[in-house]
């Protein structure tokens, strides 16, 4: 659950109106004990600009439009497009994560270097998990269409990223509907926006798959461990999403592992906490300076990219903008 929560909220998050009722609607936030919230307070306190999706900045004349995404469709993303569209027709420049060209270089990728993906000699998942545990992705992998023989030769990072999506979301996603990284894409390209792009997608691809066997395997056992058949663990994360609180729906991640009561949780979180958020805000700062200065510029990025001192937001403001909640 560690990495559905990362991949959800960083990298990929769930819908909306039509993902929300399908989804389910419990928001598992509220079943916190006062100890867990407590906990949860204390766990989003120390962070920088920890609640809200939507930001100006502003400096020497220009503005930058920052926008935490969910990247999966969610139809309550419509009202956020459209706040950002009449900006992003004007602006010089859109920055996102990667750009729908950088994530069809996926498949290429995975045809000439097939061994970061799947296992291509010795045993496959069938005989590195217990009985228990492959019976479980057999049921999850049954959910989402993906033939289990198939999925046994993944890498373990391929099948957890495989199954942090959930079934309730992946019919919306494959009808062709976007999350709101890609309906802002399109507005930039109809607009003759230039796009440009943070990431390089391999090495995006490389912070999971050049992660130690065992620790991809660890991983792996976590997820199936501590799934959920109602989806209230996308639920929650679409309802902290929608309502600002993006830290909160980061950290809630945190309270389910101790719930789940394993072991090396804490220690896998805060490892895919620095692979994912910290190092990669770390390497974005000075790539978003020289981007966007001097421009009128859209930033779209995952909403856990936002809050916290290496956060995108604190990143700007050391650049010497002026924040506000847009």
């Amino acid at each position: 659950m560690v990495r559905r929560f990362l991949t959800i909220i960083a990298l990929a998050l769930t819908p909306f109106t039509v993902a929300a009722q399908s989804c389910g609607t419990t928001d598992l936030i509220e079943t916190l004990n006062p100890e867990e919230r407590a906990r949860l307070d204390a766990l989003v306190a120390p962070h920088a600009y920890p609640v809200g999706n939507l930001w100006r900045a502003e400096k020497d004349g220009s503005t930058v439009v920052v926008a935490g995404t969910l990247h999966v469709p969610d139809l309550r993303l419509d009202a956020l497009t459209a706040r950002i569209d009449p900006f992003l027709r004007d602006a010089d420049l859109l920055v996102l994560e990667a750009s729908s060209e950088d994530e069809a270089g996926l498949a290429a990728m995975a045809a000439t270097k097939p061994e970061l993906f799947f296992i291509t000699d010795g045993p496959t998942l069938i005989d590195l998990l217990s009985e228990e545990d492959w019976t479980k992705a057999e049921e999850q992998l049954a959910a989402l269409g993906i033939p289990a023989f198939v999925a046994a030769q993944f890498q373990p990072w391929y099948m957890n990223l495989t199954l942090a999506i959930p079934p309730c979301a992946l019919a919306l996603v494959q009808s062709g509907a976007k999350g709101l990284d890609r309906q802002l894409e399109d507005i930039a390209l109809e607009s003759d926006i230039p796009v440009s792009s943070l990431d390089n997608v391999e090495t995006v691809i490389r912070i999971f798959a050049d992660a130690p066997f065992e620790d991809q395997m660890d991983g792996l056992r976590l997820t199936l461990n501590t799934t959920d058949e109602g989806n209230a663990n996308t639920s929650t994360l679409i309802e902290a999403y929608f309502d600002g609180r993006t830290r909160e729906g980061w950290e809630f991640g945190r309270i389910m592992v101790d719930r789940a009561g394993i072991e090396n949780g804490q220690e896998l979180f805060d490892e895919v906490n620095t692979s994912l958020l910290v190092e990669r805000n770390q390497n974005w700062e000075p790539l978003i300076h020289e981007m966007v200065e001097g421009k009128d510029a859209v930033i779209a990025v995952g909403a856990a990219h936002l809050s916290g001192e290496t956060g995108v937001l604190r990143a700007l403001e050391r650049a010497g903008y002026a924040l506000e909640a847009f």
